[in-house]
């Protein structure tokens, strides 16, 4: 196998997008710090848009990979390596918040707004992946195995938790306006509020990480998959032989210590310059007057690696995967870095946030319904969609927006 083929199979990209890419930030860097420092060319900021974008999606299938690999070293279950792959893929908003927040002037709203907003973003992408499924089975689709047994639990506890979130926030707004002291922008999400709905997925991740019976066993369709893979037949093999020389993105395999650490420090490197690089360039290009619509960009760009693998995914008919990442993608962004983020500054409760925060409780309500029903079909990811996209609408048209 030649050196081009080689690093396509281990880096998942051509060795010419390498090139290109590298060079293409070397240059970005070099103008933006050195040549042009202090001065804003549009041509630099759209170079910027573009540098930021290849650096949160690219980098965030290497963490992924390297999770997976991590994973397997520390004798973690598949169903939690996957959890934590999709944390991975979440990286990329989280760093964007967590930037916003501690930069010399905090721009709290645009921080929280990009981390809901990111939510929303998932929740679009889990029912576009619902509707391509059902297409191409025409009619509907089995509720996928994991998000049946394991993920309800927490599916329940978001819906209440968001909930009570959404009441506390009219609670204080009702608090506000009835002593005739302040205005709506002196509600704040208290930190204990802020830190139980992060330590509850927090608790979450410990729990199936600890648990036997989530960590050991397998289901009987593991079992099946395993032996087919110890035991193929012969014409098995000879696909997966075809595989191996036509597909770039196919299972992931378990990578040597120093590979999954080198793929570990890129990933998560990457994502970080990504986010810093994203946060200027939409900075320099929207006003900083337009606190939503920045936040609203970010929230997409940040949200990008989701999209691509729940996408992807779902055209394969790899239905679990679109669906988990798109659903881990909404928990994550709502319960564990909103939360991290309101435990280190006093979130405003804007009132689209309680907005956002009753749409992701509104679909997590759908999805429940589809677990219980064991099937999603196509007028619910319609459905799925339609909410969010009244949500965006009320945002953009400022009906929710108070000075942040």
């Amino acid at each position: 196998m030649n050196f081009v083929k080689k690093f396509k199979k281990t880096f998942h990209i051509t060795f010419w997008e390498a090139l290109i890419a590298l060079i293409a930030i070397a240059a970005f860097f070099i103008l933006e710090k050195a040549v042009f420092h202090g001065e804003y060319h549009l041509w630099l900021i759209i170079m910027g848009l573009i540098v930021g974008i290849w650096l949160a999606f690219r980098p965030s299938e290497w963490a992924v990979e390297g999770l997976n690999s991590g994973a397997k070293y520390v004798g973690l279950s598949e169903y939690v390596a996957g959890i934590l792959s999709s944390l991975a893929s979440n990286l990329p908003e989280a760093v964007i918040a967590i930037m916003l927040i501690t930069q010399p002037i905090p721009q709290t709203l645009t921080a929280v707004v990009t981390v809901l907003s990111a939510a929303g973003f998932n929740t679009l992408i889990l029912g576009i992946a619902i509707i391509i499924s059902t297409v191409k089975k025409r009619g509907s689709i089995d509720v996928p195995e994991d998000l049946e047994k394991r993920e309800a639990p927490i599916i329940r506890w978001a819906i209440v938790a968001l909930i009570m979130t959404v009441i506390f926030g009219f609670s204080e707004y009702f608090q506000i306006l009835g002593s005739g002291n302040g205005t709506l922008a002196d509600a704040v999400l208290t930190k204990p509020v802020a830190g139980m709905l992060a330590g509850s997925y927090l608790f979450y991740l410990i729990y199936i990480v600890v648990v036997k019976d989530n960590n050991k066993k397998m289901s009987i369709k593991d079992k099946e998959e395993l032996d087919q893979t110890l035991n193929p037949t012969k014409e098995e093999e000879e696909v997966e032989e075809n595989k191996g020389t036509t597909n770039d993105h196919g299972a992931h395999e378990k990578l040597s210590i120093p590979m999954t650490l080198i793929f570990l420090v890129m990933g998560f490197v990457g994502i970080y310059f990504g986010g810093e690089t994203l946060i200027w360039s939409v900075q320099q290009l929207i006003p900083s007057t337009q606190i939503i619509v920045t936040a609203l960009i970010l929230g997409a760009v940040g949200a990008i690696p989701e999209h691509g693998i729940a996408i992807m995914s779902a055209a394969k008919d790899e239905i679990e995967v679109g669906i988990g990442n798109a659903m881990g993608g909404i928990l994550q962004s709502a319960l564990l870095i909103f939360g991290i983020v309101g435990v280190i500054i006093n979130v405003t409760l804007h009132p689209f946030i309680l907005l956002q925060l009753s749409a992701i409780a509104g679909v997590l309500w759908f999805v429940k319904r589809c677990i219980q029903d064991g099937k999603f079909d196509t007028f619910e990811g319609i459905m799925i969609i339609m909410l969010q996209i009244i949500v965006f609408i009320i945002l953009i048209e400022d009906i929710a927006l108070f000075p942040g």
